[in-house]
């Protein structure tokens, strides 16, 4: 199989090296998955549409009531021979567009999960479990919100929170974080890096 035949998930998860990755690595990682995606379905700007995620071989996106998943932003399981990927209707737009990327990123790690992840954080599995979700998060915002893209906006002077989340379509939490983690907030406007407030769990895959 040359590289043209290999799906876009396939090219996403070969950016990965073949062995335990760092918590920083895993990071790095992530961003590098977010952007190639990016360039491979030809998005160029601010917001990333993520119709174009719903369009990749294999994966099929459905979106429920919450009273059918009310603890749960989405999951993702392996379903009849496809991904299925099921997203709560009842989140708003920003958060529902974070957990399909968030998703995307469990599907993309999900043939090298033991291995990449087998060592971060340590031998504690809740710990584990935690870091994995926080990996995901940073591959929706990177993908949602790329670095150039909001340093570009910045730059131009669109430097207020809620114009930034409605430039990128995203919640103004998520846009803090972002903003936070590039170093564009003071240490005292700093949030605690965790894209969503006091919703656990939030997100589950089914493997």
């Amino acid at each position: 199989m040359d590289h043209s035949e290999k799906t876009i998930i396939q090219q996403l998860s070969q950016l990965a090296p073949d062995r335990p990755l760092t918590f920083g690595e895993a990071y790095q990682v992530a961003e590098t998955q977010a952007t190639t995606l990016l360039h491979l379905l030809d998005i160029r700007h601010a917001p990333a549409d993520v119709g174009r995620l719903t369009e990749l071989p294999h994966i099929e996106v459905q979106v429920e009531p919450r009273w059918r998943m009310p603890t749960l932003a989405g999951f993702s399981e392996w379903r009849n021979g496809h991904w299925l990927i099921v997203i709560n209707r009842n989140s708003g737009t920003g958060r529902r567009r974070f957990t399909l990327a968030h998703e995307l990123k469990h599907v993309i790690d999900h043939p090298a999960r033991g291995t990449l992840y087998g060592q971060v954080g340590g031998r504690d599995e809740q710990e584990r479990r935690k870091r994995i979700e926080r990996i995901c998060d940073h591959f929706a915002a990177c993908f949602l919100m790329p670095r150039p893209w909001v340093k570009r906006a910045w730059a131009n002077g669109i430097q207020d929170i809620d114009a930034l989340a409605e430039l990128f379509n995203v919640s103004a939490y998520a846009m803090k974080i972002r903003l936070a983690y590039l170093g564009f907030l003071d240490d005292e406007d700093r949030p605690v890096i965790s894209y969503f407030r006091g919703e656990q769990p939030r997100t589950y895959s089914a493997i």
